[in-house]
C-alpha cells in the first residue's frame, strides 16, 4: 500500500510540474479568436533591420476556420509604409500582432506573387499556440540519440529520394546514382516556387557549389526550410534582446563556416522563462532538445515572389523543447551543452601548397546532422579553392564514435581520391554524408558521433584514366601460376599509356574458365553488391562499421578472379564452395531473409596502385589447366 501511495504521489507531482510549466491564459493580456472581428485594426512588431523590433499596423480582412483541422487563421493586411515596402517575408514567422494592446496571435502564413500594395498575411491565434506548452516543458534528453529511419543512406544510393528521378540509365540498365553523376543532377533546377502558404524558415547558407546545394535542398525542404544564399556569418552585433518581435532560431553550423535558420519570438513568460514563437512548427518533431539563439537582421531582401529576412545568429538564449503544429516553445537561459554540436576539424592543403587549419561545429539533429556536416566541409573547401574546374582532391576523413559496448572499433575512416571537372567541395562532402546517415539511422544500436576530422589535399589538375583494352601474356595457365595482364589506359587529355598488372591463380583453383575482372574502386563495390547481395547487408553495428571501413582509394585498380560457382551469404558473411545439399537446407523458404545465394565465387582478389583514378572495367576469361605446359 505504501508503494502505491508513493507512485500516486510521484505521478501527482509530475502532473503538477507540467501544469505549472505551461503558459497560463490571461484574458487581460491575450485576445481569444472569438473576439476578433473583420475590420479591426491592430499593431504588430518585427525586426526589419538590426535588433530593433519596429511597429507596423494592419487590418483584419477575414477569418478562416479549420484552414487545416483544428488550425484557424486570421487574415490581415499590412497598412503601414514599413510593411508595404517588404510585404510578408520569410523570417517573420512568429511576429506578434496585437489588437487594443492584447496579443492576438503570430504571423505564420503568406502568399507568393502578391500584387503591389497587397500585403496579406495569415495569423495563428495565440490561444492555439499556448496549447503547445501543455505538452510539457522539459527537454527531451534522449533527442540527440534518436533516429529517423526513413532518411537512411538508401536515399543517397538510390538518388536521395527527392532528387529528380528522370536520370539516364547506365549501361547495365540500372538508374545511375546522382551522387556519382552529380553533373546530371545539377542540370535540374530545384529553384521552383514553393506554393505552401506557411512561411518557410530561411536558412542562411554560405556560398556553396551548385552540386552541394542541389544535394542539400531536398533535406531542407522536409523541414519547411528554404536556403538563402547569404554570407552566413555573424553581424556587427553579438548580442540581441530576448523579447517579442526579435529573431530566434537554431544554428545549423557555427565556427569558420556558419548557418542559421530563424523566425520570430511571439511571447515570453518572464516568470517561467518560457517563450513561444513561429506560429507554426519548425520540423514538427514534438518533444526535442535543441539550442536556440538570438539573431541580427542585416536587411529584408525584397522579392517578386516572397521576401525574406537575411539574419545572422547572435548569442545562445535557450533550449527548444516543443516543436508542434501551432508553434515552437522553448526555455530561456536553459542552454544545451556542447554535446549538442559535433566538432569538425579540417586541415586543407590548397593547390598552392598552403595549409589551412579550420574548424566548425554541426548541430546534432536527427534529420539534418549529416547534411549540415557535409555542407560545412563543402563550403570550406569551396571558399579555399575554386568551385568548378579540373581538379584532384585527396580526402582522409575520420568519423569518431563514442565508446559503445557493442562496438569493437569506434572509428570510420574513409580514404579516397576524386578527380573531375566538377566541384572539389562536393566531392569532399560526399565522403561523410553516406556513412553518417548509415550510422545515425542504423537499426542495431544507438551510436553517437564524437567528432569528424579531415585531412584534404587539392591539386588543380585532373588525374583520371579510362581502360581502353587488355591483353594476357598467354592462353592457358596452371594453378599457382602468375597471370600478367597488360592494360592500355588513356589519361585525361593525354596519350594512351600501358599498365601492367599481375595476379596469382590460387593452387586449389579447379580446371576450367576463370573470369578475371579489372575494376575501379567504385565499380568493384557495385559489382560486389550485385554478385553477393547479402554480404553488403549488415546484421549488427560491428558489421556496419566494418562495411563502412571497407573501401579502396579510387586510384587502385582491383583485380578479381572468380568462377561461375554459387555460394551463400549467412548473416552478412560469405561462404563459398559449400555443398549443394548444405545450401539447399540453409536457404529454404522457411529461412527467408537470413541467407542468400551469391552469383559466382571469388577465388582471389588483388589490387594495383596507380597514379590515376581509373574509370571503367575490363573482363578477360582465363583458361586454367593443371596439365598446361
Amino acid at each position: 500500500m505504501k508503494k502505491i501511495l508513493l507512485c500516486v504521489f510521484a505521478v501527482f507531482c509530475l502532473i503538477a510540474l507540467n501544469v505549472n510549466a505551461q503558459i497560463e491564459w490571461d484574458a487581460d493580456e491575450f485576445m481569444p479568436l472569438s473576439e476578433v472581428k473583420i475590420g479591426m485594426e491592430g499593431k504588430g512588431y518585427t525586426v526589419f533591420s538590426g535588433t530593433d523590433a519596429e511597429e507596423f499596423t494592419y487590418e483584419v480582412v477575414s477569418i478562416e476556420y479549420n484552414s487545416t483541422p483544428g488550425w484557424h487563421v486570421v487574415w490581415a493586411e499590412g497598412t503601414s509604409d514599413n510593411f508595404k515596402r517588404t510585404g510578408v517575408a520569410g523570417g517573420m514567422s512568429g511576429s506578434p500582432v496585437y489588437i487594443n494592446g492584447r496579443l492576438m496571435g503570430a504571423i505564420s502564413l503568406g502568399y507568393f506573387n502578391q500584387r503591389e500594395r497587397s500585403n496579406l498575411f495569415g495569423v495563428t491565434p495565440f490561444e492555439l499556440m499556448v496549447n503547445v506548452t501543455k505538452r510539457g516543458m522539459e527537454p527531451n534528453l534522449l533527442y540527440a540519440h534518436t533516429q529517423q529511419t526513413e532518411l537512411g543512406s538508401e536515399f543517397v544510393q538510390e538518388g536521395l529520394n527527392m532528387l529528380p528521378t528522370l536520370l539516364p540509365k547506365a549501361h547495365n540498365g540500372l538508374f545511375q546514382n546522382p551522387i556519382e553523376n552529380a553533373n546530371i543532377a545539377s542540370d535540374f533546377d530545384l529553384n521552383t516556387e514553393e506554393f505552401s502558404l506557411q512561411l518557410a524558415i530561411p536558412v542562411t547558407i554560405p556560398r556553396l557549389d551548385r552540386q552541394t546545394m542541389q544535394l542539400l535542398k531536398p533535406f531542407l525542404a522536409r523541414g519547411n526550410m528554404v536556403p538563402v544564399q547569404a554570407a552566413g556569418g555573424g553581424g556587427p552585433v553579438k548580442e540581441s534582446p530576448v523579447e517579442p518581435g526579435q529573431i530566434v532560431g537554431q544554428e545549423a553550423m557555427r565556427g569558420d563556416v556558419s548557418s542559421f535558420g530563424y523566425g520570430t519570438i511571439t511571447y515570453i513568460d518572464k516568470q517561467k522563462k518560457e517563450l513561444l514563437a513561429y506560429g507554426h512548427p519548425a520540423f514538427g518533431e514534438g518533444n526535442v532538445n535543441l539550442p536556440l539563439s538570438g539573431g541580427y537582421v542585416h536587411f529584408i531582401l525584397p522579392s517578386r515572389t516572397r521576401s525574406s529576412k537575411i539574419a545572422s545568429a547572435t548569442q545562445p538564449i535557450g533550449t527548444l523543447v516543443q516543436d508542434r503544429v501551432p508553434a515552437i516553445a522553448g526555455l530561456i537561459e536553459e542552454l544545451p551543452n556542447s554535446h549538442h554540436f559535433i566538432p569538425v576539424t579540417a586541415k586543407i592543403q590548397t593547390s598552392d601548397k598552403k595549409v589551412h587549419n579550420l574548424s566548425y561545429e554541426a548541430a546534432r539533429d536527427k534529420t539534418f546532422t549529416a547534411s549540415y556536416a557535409a555542407a560545412g566541409i563543402s563550403g570550406l573547401v569551396s571558399s579555399m579553392e575554386f568551385s568548378g574546374n579540373d581538379h584532384t582532391v585527396n580526402v582522409l576523413a575520420k568519423i569518431t564514435l563514442e565508446d559503445h559496448p557493442e562496438l569493437d572499433n569506434n572509428e570510420v575512416v574513409v580514404n579516397n581520391i576524386f578527380s573531375s571537372s566538377g566541384s572539389p567541395g562536393f566531392n569532399v562532402s560526399r565522403t561523410i554524408l553516406t556513412p553518417m546517415l548509415d550510422l545515425l539511422v542504423n537499426p542495431y544500436a544507438k551510436v553517437k558521433i564524437e567528432s569528424i576530422d579531415f585531412d584534404i589535399k587539392l591539386e588543380d589538375r585532373r588525374k583520371t584514366a579510362g581502360i581502353l583494352k587488355s591483353r594476357l601474356d598467354k592462353n592457358v595457365y596452371r594453378p599457382g601460376e602468375e597471370v600478367e595482364i597488360t592494360y592500355t589506359i588513356r589519361p585525361y587529355l593525354e596519350q594512351p599509356e600501358t599498365l601492367i598488372a599481375k595476379i596469382t591463380i590460387p593452387k586449389d583453383t579447379p580446371d576450367g574458365i576463370v573470369l578475371l575482372r579489372a575494376m575501379s574502386s567504385s565499380a568493384y563495390q557495385s559489382w560486389k553488391r550485385s554478385r553477393a547481395p547479402g554480404s553488403s547487408r549488415a546484421t549488427n553495428i560491428n558489421q556496419l562499421v566494418k562495411l563502412l571501413n571497407d573501401g579502396e582509394p579510387n586510384t587502385n585498380l582491383i583485380l578479381e578472379l572468380s568462377v561461375p560457382q554459387p555460394g551463400l551469404t549467412v548473416q552478412g558473411e560469405e561462404f563459398p564452395n559449400l555443398p549443394l545439399s548444405v545450401m539447399a537446407v540453409m536457404n529454404t523458404t522457411l529461412r527467408s531473409g537470413e541467407n542468400g545465394f551469391t552469383f559466382g565465387t571469388v577465388v582471389h582478389t588483388d589490387k594495383v596502385e596507380t597514379d590515376y583514378i581509373i574509370v571503367g572495367t575490363a573482363s578477360v576469361p582465363v583458361a586454367v589447366n593443371r596439365n598446361a605446359q
